[in-house]
Formats: structure tokens, sequence, C-alpha cells
């Protein structure tokens, strides 16, 4: 009999239960469900069958719930694809392939996170031309965040302007995943439409890089679908050169055990033999601390979270790529700071060559959720 297994999604807490969102928005809305269901849910780890999930409950609550009732719940899950199984992985290839025919990545975030008309966004990244920081280097990299520009636009533009006194024709994005990869890194071969234009992506460099590598950086393109860490940056870098010829080098991380970060090792290797004589710089898309009822916690513990990125911080600063990996494997990063593996890499990229200096910092709250979100600007030189 089939033990169902729910797939991983993002869950937030509300009065009377829990909203599941799909990040690979296979299943489009949010799916709020009881209290009673999520403890349903969170039997369903693909070691049970549904009479072993009735009676699991039932040892749980002393509530008594029939295998035909869990059965229905089975049914409802696997019709919105929640499920971890043969019919969801058809969907996903479907989904993938009509993805993959629009040859060009669309805008998801258009009129909401940034101007959808091309003055607008010029308008808006104008002040990042403005020569008003006081690091004078070229960038070799640059830290930008990946929230909603709204939340957090001053930091955006420290970053941005560090990244105009850039002559790169190349730009390497390192981003997050937000959504499940089977490998540690992705890559996305597609080009990216932005409010300006078409930004074109180093397909031919990222082929390359393919061929080096143990293991298949394009292997689940549809994680880029709705992906905001490389739609931010590559719509802002676009509008930072909207005349200059550039081209991107696009990937996601997401790295969960020590393999994950050997892995990192190897392809920051790679990448380096691939962008020898080029002129590039790697623009790294990341976000800091998520703490708070949002994210699973009772509230907002003020002292842990500056204290985790304080910490953080320091270490980028410091550029010891060692350093970071010691204080995730020991602190088992706490407030869920999300720049890890992409920091990782860059940090390894550029570890004895070259200097970092944190631009600006900022902690965004949510009031309705009490919950908040940090993120950081900064210069590699």
């Amino acid at each position: 009999m089939e033990k169902p297994k729910l797939r991983p999604l993002q869950v937030g807490v509300v009065d009377g239960g829990v909203i599941l969102i799909d990040p690979l928005r296979i299943t489009p809305e949010p799916i709020m469900v009881s209290s009673g269901a999520a403890l349903l849910l969170s039997l369903m780890d693909g070691s049970r069958d549904i009479f072993e999930i009735a009676n699991e409950y039932k040892n749980i609550t002393g509530y008594e719930i029939s295998p035909t009732e869990v059965l229905a719940f089975v049914e409802k899950l696997n019709n919105w694809y929640l499920l971890d199984n043969e019919d969801f992985r058809k969907r996903y290839s479907e989904i993938t392939e009509e993805f993959l025919n629009f040859k060009i990545r669309p805008m998801v975030f258009a009129g909401e996170a940034y101007p959808e008309r091309a003055e607008d966004l010029l308008n808006m990244v104008a002040p990042a031309k403005r020569m008003e920081s006081l690091i004078l280097a070229k960038p070799k990299g640059v830290v930008i965040p990946h929230i909603d520009p709204r939340r957090g636009w001053e930091v955006y533009l420290e970053g941005l302007r560090a990244l105009y006194r850039s002559s790169a024709d190349t730009f390497v994005i390192f981003g997050i995943a937000h959504s499940y990869i089977s490998n540690p890194i992705n890559a996305l071969i597609m080009d990216i439409e932005t409010p300006l234009g078409v930004l074109e992506t180093d397909k031919e460099s990222l082929e390359r890089l393919n061929s080096i590598l143990d293991f298949d950086l394009f292997s689940d393109p549809i994680a880029f679908r709705n992906e905001h860490s490389i739609e931010f940056p590559s719509v802002f870098i676009k509008a930072l050169f909207p005349e200059r010829e550039i081209r991107v080098l696009p990937f996601i991380f997401l790295a969960d055990d020590p393999d994950d970060y050997e892995k990192i090792e190897d392809f920051v290797d790679a990448l380096s033999k691939v962008l020898e004589g080029k002129d590039f710089v790697i623009v790294a898309s990341v976000d800091m601390s998520h703490v708070g009822v949002r994210f699973g916690d009772n509230g907002i513990d003020e002292e842990n979270l500056r204290f985790s990125d304080r910490l953080f911080l320091e270490i980028l600063e410091s550029l010891e790529a060692e350093s970071l990996l010691s204080w995730y494997k020991m602190y088992q990063n706490p407030t869920r700071i999300d720049a890890v593996p992409a920091v990782y890499a860059l940090m390894k990229f550029f570890s004895g060559k070259a200097k970092c200096k944190v631009l600006s910092y900022k902690i965004s709250y949510e009031e309705e959720t009490s919950s908040a979100v940090s993120f950081a600007s900064a210069i590699i030189f």
C-alpha cells in the first residue's frame, strides 16, 4: 500500500491552522488546513501507510480517525500535487517542458516588486549611478539582498552603487534556491526577460562548466520559474547598464550537508577555469536571518538575531570560507541565514585574493506575523 510523502513546502502558521505554499508553484495558490490536518501532514513522511497514519494520529491526540478519512485527505493532497509521487513527477515534467519552451524566462514580479515600465525602472536605479559611496574601488564581487525591494531598497542601493563601478561584461549571479533542487547548485540556461529587454545568458560558458562537473547543473530548470533571487539582480543589472553588452551566468544554491559543500568547492574550481580571461564580477543575491512566528519560532529573539548576523558579517568580511563552514557546523544556523551556501562559494572564490567590506545592514519587521528578515550589502575588492 502507498505510503504518502509530502513534498518540501513552505509552511506558515496562522490562527486555526497552517498555510501550505508550494515554492515550485505547481500548486499555484496557497492551501490552508486545520491544525489537526497539519498533524496528519507531519505523519506523511513516506514511512507510514494510511492505517499506520490513523493509528499514530490516535496515539498522539487520543482522537480516532478512520483510514477512510485519511485516504480522502491523501486524495485531496494528491489532486493539489502536494505529494511526492508519480502524479506529481508527471505534472512536474509537463510544467518543466512548458517552461523551457518559452526560451526566455518571463518576468514574474514586474509591476509589484519593481516597475514594469522601463522609464520607471531606470528612475528607480538612478540613485545608484550617483557616486555617493565612500568605496571607490572597482568591485570584484558585490553582495545585495533578494528581499522584496520595497522592504529594503536603501540596502540594495549601497550594493548597486558599488556594482556600478564595475567595467565587467560578464555578471555571475549567486542566488538561493527557494524550492527544492536535486543538486546543490543549478544554473539557468535561458535568457531573462526584463523591462529593458532581454538579458542574455552566457550559454557557452554554462555548457562548458557543466561538462567539467560530475553533477548536472541543469537538473531542475523549473526552480528558476519563480526564483526572485535571480530575477531581482538580473533586472537591476540590466537597468544599471542598459547600453552595455553584458551577459549573465545565473546560479542558485541549496546545501544541507557537508557533501554539498564539497560539491560547491568543485563548482568554484570549475567556475574559476571557465571565467579565465573574462572581465567579470560576482553578485551574491542573498538575505540573512529569518526569524519569528512565520518561520516556526515563538517570536523574535532580537538578541540572538543580532548576534548571529554580527558574527556572520564578521566572517564575511574576513573572506575565510572555512570559518563560515565551521560556524555553520558549530551553531547549525539558528536564525536561518539563507545566504550560507552562496556566500560560501563567494568566499571560496575570493579567499586570499581580495578584501571585503560590509556597506549596509537592515532588519525588516513584519508586525502582522511577529517575524523579521535581515539583509546586507557588501563589496569585495
